[in-house]
């Protein structure tokens, strides 16, 4: 028998959209599907839809007019598209993924930390010229990884650091307590901690007591010797005064992944900064075999009327 919810799925690159069809399908051949790959899609069919499948791509204006919808299950671990839309009924239940992103973004993190410390980008330039140039690396074991947000990502992020022998300490509101941290800083200590690390891991959700978090004062706060690495979402650090951070040497350098509009436009001055690393929104590739799993599960889940997997706290906005 046909499962009587219709899903639309909507991905911002449509090669993608096939991907899942294919995956939910030879899983579950009685999924009503409705692929969407454009917005005038989307607009055709969202009326009748009772679950969303989408990435933050999702464009939340078409959200009025899904007057079925029961449930919205995100394909990445960011929310805040569809936590600052107005129009979504208290009712439809937000899901997002947990404990597919932790994993790859601990590579990132820790595949940047030793590009740094390695001074592998003197080493490839080097190379480039045939140029003999011995010199001294830096360790990370005498070094200090602060990572602000111990959720899902930012637990793997400080576990796999810690297992390398570096001290790390976190920044979180609400208490942890995990074994492999130092010490966790508060809200009122955002100062200390900032003073403390050589390396600023950003792995916060974006929510309006996020936003621009870092300015001039806490960047002003780091060691020079420090590098910030963003993970997470560009607005959590307030541009401007990071481009005077960096210009001034007030730190040494970051690794930014995330921006405040991606693109990142071509005449932006990141770009120039040799002490900057720019990636390509890379850090938590969305792979659809993963989703596709988290989704089936939790479709499972809301067809039996159980509790769903990540289910987003509204109030929090995450």
């Amino acid at each position: 028998m046909r499962s009587t919810l219709k899903v639309l799925i909507y991905y911002h690159i449509p090669e993608y959209v096939d991907r899942y069809e294919n995956l939910l399908k030879t899983a579950r051949e009685d999924i009503y599907l409705i692929t969407s790959k454009n917005e005038k899609q989307i607009d055709q069919f969202i009326e009748i839809a009772d679950i969303i499948f989408s990435g933050s791509s999702f464009p939340v204006e078409y959200l009025s007019k899904a007057k079925n919808l029961k449930w919205i299950q995100s394909m990445s671990a960011g929310v805040e598209n569809f936590m600052r839309s107005k129009v979504i009924p208290a009712h439809v239940l937000i899901t997002k993924p947990k404990g597919i992103f932790g994993p790859h973004m601990a590579e990132y993190v820790i595949g940047y930390i030793l590009a740094l410390s390695q001074k592998m980008k003197r080493v490839f330039e080097n190379q480039k010229k045939r140029v003999w140039d011995p010199f001294i690396v830096e360790t990370i074991h005498n070094k200090v990884a602060g990572v602000m947000g111990l959720g899902s990502v930012g637990t793997h992020v400080a576990y796999k650091l810690h297992l390398m022998g570096v001290e790390v300490i976190g920044y979180e509101e609400r208490e942890r307590n995990l074994p492999f941290i130092k010490h966790e800083y508060s809200k009122l200590e955002l100062n200390e901690f900032l003073e403390i690390a050589d390396y600023v891991i950003i792995t916060l959700p974006l929510t309006e007591n996020t936003v621009g978090l870092l300015g001039e004062r806490q960047l002003a706060s780091m060691k020079k010797s420090a590098y910030l690495i963003n993970v997470s979402r560009g607005p959590l650090v307030q541009e401007e005064a990071l481009i005077y951070a960096l210009k001034k040497h007030q730190i040494a350098g970051a690794v930014l992944d995330v921006f405040d509009k991606e693109p990142l436009p071509k005449e932006h001055p990141f770009w120039e900064m040799e002490n900057v690393i720019i990636t390509p929104h890379i850090s938590a590739p969305s792979l659809p075999e993963d989703l596709a799993k988290i989704f089936l599960e939790n479709l499972k889940r809301f067809e039996e009327g159980k509790d769903l997997i990540g289910v987003v706290d509204r109030a929090r906005g995450y």
